[in-house]
């Protein structure tokens, strides 16, 4: 509790939530005809750096939403139970390890 990570407080409150998607299929020659925003710039992250990094944050947003406080948990000898920190030390690692060298990992 109130420590500091990329995600805000590790207190996830569990409440029901509603969302509404919208997707528009338009024709290849539709698109081409649109104006592209004025002010847009194209990004200079590279897709597998941009990839990782979503990866990164997708993994770590996912293991939070498992995490409860030890009073909550009940024992299972059954199951293995992973510190948050652990995780968080994990991801702080490799993100720095990533803008040293995209490439690290083919190593």
């Amino acid at each position: 509790e109130g420590s500091q990570h990329p995600f805000g407080a590790m207190n996830i409150v569990r409440t029901p939530s509603v969302a509404q998607i919208g997707i528009s299929v338009e024709l290849l020659d539709s698109l081409a005809q649109q104006t592209p925003v004025g002010n847009a710039a194209v990004s200079s992250v590279d897709s597998f750096t941009q990839f990782t990094q979503k990866m990164l944050d997708n993994f770590y947003n996912f293991a939070s939403s498992f995490a409860v406080s030890q009073a909550q948990m009940t024992p299972s000898p059954s199951e293995m139970f992973i510190p948050a920190n652990v995780v968080l030390k994990w991801y702080e690692n490799f993100q720095r390890r990533l803008a040293q060298n995209p490439l690290f990992w083919k190593t």
